[in-house]
C-alpha cells in the first residue's frame, strides 16, 4: 500500500494466495494443484521484474526465494555423463547475485555473463533466462544465457527435468533467452565460470553548456565506440538531461599504456569540444572483477565519478525501455547523428557497451535471444520515475514517453532486451526475439498447451488480456 493514498486499498496485482517453495516436491505439486483448479500462476524469486511478471490480480504464486543453494564444480559434468571441460557454479533461484559472485570469488573463479548494477538480482531465475548481460559480457563468454550448461526446471505438468545440449535440447534452446517462467519454473541452473582476470579502469564526467556540445560530445564518443569495442574495451556511460555524460569504462588484462593508447585518444577529443568541461578524469586497477564489483556497486564508499547505486535509489515507481544498437549503426557517420540526437533529449539513460567480442562469436540461433545481440555493441536502457500515490494516467505517461523516446532508436534497427522492456513496445514478438520467435512459439505450445505460464511479453501473450488471464 503507498503510505500517502488516501482512497480504498484493494489486494490489486498482488497474487491472491501462493506458496512458499522449500523443496522441488512443493514446486510440483503446486503446479499440479493450480492445473486442477484452473488456477493462473505467477512465479517469483528474488531481485526485481520492470513488468511485473510476478505479479497478476486473482492469481496463484509460487516463490522460489528459498532454493539458495551454490556448488561449484572444477571439472562440470553433465547429468548425462559427458564432461564440459570446463569448471561451473550450480545456483538455486534465490540465489542474489552478489551472494553468486561472493561465492564464485571464494572459489578463485568469474561467473560468465556477469551482474548489474543491481546486485539483489536473482542468478538463477529471469536475468538469464531473459538474456542477462553485463559490463563483461564480452570477454565472459557472451549473456549469462550463453553460459548456461545445464539447467533443471519443474514443467507445466509438474514434471522435473532437466536440459541440456545432449538432452531435451529444444527446450534447453528456448530457456536460454525465451524469458521466465514461459516455459518452466527453474530450481537450479549451471553457469560456466572463467578465470580472474586484473581489470584497468577508466573514470570520465563531462558536462556541456548546451545541446549542440552534447550531441558533439555523443557524435564522437557513438563512433569511437567500435574501435574501443575492438581494443576490449566494455563498459556503461550513463547520460542525463542533455547535460552530463560519464564513462564507467574497463579493459580486462590492460595496462596504463594500452588503456591510454585505445581510450586516451577519445577523451582528448572530448575535451577539445566547445562547450565541454571535463569534471573527472581518472584511472585505476582492480585485482579482479569482485574487487571492481565491491568498491563500486555493493559497498560504493569511494566511488570514482558517477555513483550508479545512488542513481538507483528511489522512494517511487520506475518504468524502463531499452534497445539494442547494432555496431553498424556506429560505423555510419549519419546514423551515428541520429542515435546522438534521439539519447540527447532523453532525461535520464545509461549506454550499457556490452557486446563485441565474445558475445559476437555466437550464432544467431545459437540460443533464444533476439539475434540482434550478436551484432549488437551497446544496449541503450531509459528510465522513467514517478512518486508514491501517483495516478494511473501519470504512470501510463511516464511510460508512453519511454516508448516515444526510443522511436527513433528502433528506426535504427535492432532488437530490445526482454530483462529491460519497453512496456508500450510496437511489436513486442518481433522486439524481444526477431526471427527466433517462431521457433519459440512452437516449443511453447509443445511444452505448455494449456497455457499455464503465460507472462506479459512472454511467449504466446500476444493472445490474451493485458493481465494475461483470458485468452482473446
Amino acid at each position: 500500500m503507498m503510505s500517502n493514498r488516501s482512497d480504498v486499498c484493494n489486494q490489486g496485482r498482488v497474487p491472491v494466495i501462493g506458496v512458499n517453495a522449500t523443496t522441488v516436491e512443493d514446486i510440483k505439486q503446486a503446479v499440479k494443484f493450480a492445473a486442477r483448479h484452473n488456477l493462473k500462476v505467477k512465479v517469483k524469486n528474488t531481485g526485481h521484474d520492470f513488468l511485473g511478471r510476478g505479479l497478476g490480480p486473482g492469481t496463484f504464486l509460487i516463490w522460489t526465494h528459498h532454493f539458495r543453494y551454490k556448488t561449484f564444480a572444477p571439472d562440470f559434468k553433465y547429468s548425462t555423463g559427458q564432461q564440459a571441460g570446463v569448471p561451473s557454479i550450480t545456483l538455486g533461484p534465490g540465489v542474489q547475485w552478489y551472494e553468486a559472485y561472493l561465492f564464485a570469488h571464494e572459489n578463485d573463479v568469474t561467473i560468465g555473463g556477469g551482474i548489474g548494477v543491481d546486485g539483489s538480482v536473482g542468478a538463477a531465475g529471469g536475468w538469464p533466462l531473459g538474456g542477462g548481460h553485463n559490463i563483461l559480457s564480452p570477454v565472459l563468454g557472451g549473456l549469462g544465457a550463453d553460459n548456461i550448461l545445464e539447467a533443471t526446471i519443474v514443467t507445466p505438468t509438474g514434471s522435473v527435468v532437466t536440459v541440456n545440449k545432449y538432452k531435451n535440447t529444444d527446450l534447453f534452446w528456448a530457456l536460454r533467452g525465451g524469458g521466465g517462467p514461459s516455459f518452466g519454473i527453474a530450481v537450479s541452473l549451471t553457469y560456466a565460470v572463467h578465470p580472474k582476470t586484473s581489470l584497468f579502469a577508466s573514470f570520465f564526467e563531462a558536462y556541456t553548456d548546451s545541446q549542440e556540445s552534447f550531441v558533439a560530445l555523443l557524435d564522437t564518443f557513438n563512433a569511437a565506440l567500435p574501435n574501443l569495442s575492438d581494443a576490449g574495451w566494455s563498459g556503461y556511460y550513463p547520460f542525463i538531461n542533455g547535460q552530463y555524460f560519464a564513462l564507467m569504462y574497463l579493459l580486462p588484462n590492460g595496462t596504463p599504456e594500452k588503456g591510454n593508447a585505445t581510450l586516451g585518444p577519445w577523451i582528448q577529443t572530448a575535451s577539445a569540444i566547445p562547450g565541454v568541461t571535463i569534471a573527472t578524469d581518472a584511472t585505476t586497477t582492480y585485482p579482479d572483477y569482485y574487487s571492481w564489483l565491491v568498491a563500486n556497486i555493493l559497498e560504493p564508499t569511494d566511488v570514482i565519478g558517477f555513483n550508479y547505486t545512488a542513481g538507483a535509489s528511489f522512494g517511487g515507481g520506475t518504468a524502463t525501455a531499452s534497445w539494442l544498437i547494432p555496431e553498424e549503426v556506429m560505423m555510419n557517420p549519419e546514423q551515428t547523428h541520429q542515435l546522438s540526437l534521439a539519447m540527447s533529449v532523453i532525461p535520464a539513460g545509461i549506454g550499457q557497451h556490452v557486446g563485441g567480442g565474445d558475445m559476437a562469436k555466437h550464432a544467431a540461433d545459437f540460443n533464444a535471444v533476439h539475434p540482434a545481440w550478436r551484432t549488437t555493441l551497446s544496449d541503450i536502457s531509459i528510465f522513467g520515475q514517478w512518486k508514491d500515490g501517483a495516478s494511473e494516467d501519470e504512470i501510463a505517461a511516464t511510460r508512453k514517453s519511454l516508448t516515444d523516446f526510443l522511436a527513433p532508436i528502433r528506426a535504427l534497427g535492432g532488437g530490445q532486451y526482454l530483462n529491460e522492456p519497453d512496456f508500450g513496445v510496437p511489436d513486442f514478438p518481433a522486439a524481444n526475439w526477431g526471427s527466433n520467435y517462431d521457433r519459440l512459439k512452437s516449443i511453447k505450445a509443445q511444452v505448455d498447451p494449456d497455457n499455464m505460464f503465460i507472462v506479459l511479453q512472454g511467449v504466446g501473450s500476444e493472445n490474451w488480456d493485458a493481465e494475461q488471464l483470458c485468452p482473446l
